[in-house]
């Protein structure tokens, strides 16, 4: 009997635990996608530079630091960044909210014309241009702005997305470039390494999951 006991209270604590996960939720981060549900969202990315699109596989991954590389210094780089546009599109199941993330590392590297050809990198600081940059930031804001900053370091959507429509976002487009010395004592580069995610939960249920305000997106 106590064992009929335990494998009823085993059941009933799986059925508590799966009651809890039985809303839609979805990441996609680059090539990596986990969706928490048995509908499907259809979400894809594409990272370009002149129009051109370039996945986790071209030359200009790094598949040690998991980001993009894109040249912040020189005009003439096919990966120059004012020829990067990110774009998203996506289908959803069930009316649902999105937030995303931009991860960016800005790497200035220098090297000295001295016998023993030293070189120096370090991470650098970027300030905030203006309203048409994301913030701290070299990156230029896409065409769809319809979003906010919040403290938990997300950016969330305004709107609510729904079935039946194909949403095509322009994320990122273009940029501002980064001067760099070149003199008779050393030169510099200076790489972005950039990755992304976006995340997306039924519209009812954005507030608990996210442990955001309600009134933020209502």
């Amino acid at each position: 009997m106590k064992k009929i006991n335990v494998i009823l209270i085993l059941l009933l604590i799986v059925m508590f635990f799966v009651a809890g996960l039985s809303y839609t939720y979805y990441i996609h981060e680059k090539d990596y996608d986990l969706n928490l549900s048995t509908t499907t969202y259809e979400v894809y990315s594409t990272v370009s530079f002149d129009g051109v699109i370039y996945d986790h596989l071209s030359e200009y991954y790094d598949q040690e630091k998991k980001a993009y590389i894109i040249n912040v210094y020189d005009e003439n780089a096919e990966n120059y960044i004012d020829k990067l546009s990110i774009d998203l599109s996506f289908e959803v199941p069930i009316a649902s909210k999105m937030r995303f993330q931009i991860h960016e590392s800005y790497e200035l590297t220098r090297y000295y014309h001295n016998q023993e050809e030293t070189i120096i990198k370090e991470i650098i600081y970027q300030q905030t241009i203006d309203s048409e940059h994301f913030m701290h930031s070299l990156l230029g804001k896409g065409s769809y702005q319809d979003y906010f900053n919040h403290s938990d370091l997300y950016t969330y959507a305004n709107q609510t997305f729904y079935p039946g429509t194909v949403y095509q976002l322009n994320m990122v487009s273009g940029g501002s470039h980064h001067f760099v010395r070149n003199n008779s004592l050393y030169h510099e580069t200076c790489y972005l390494y950039l990755d992304y995610s976006f995340e997306f939960v039924q519209a009812n249920r954005y507030s608990n999951i996210w442990q955001i305000d309600p009134l933020l997106l209502s």
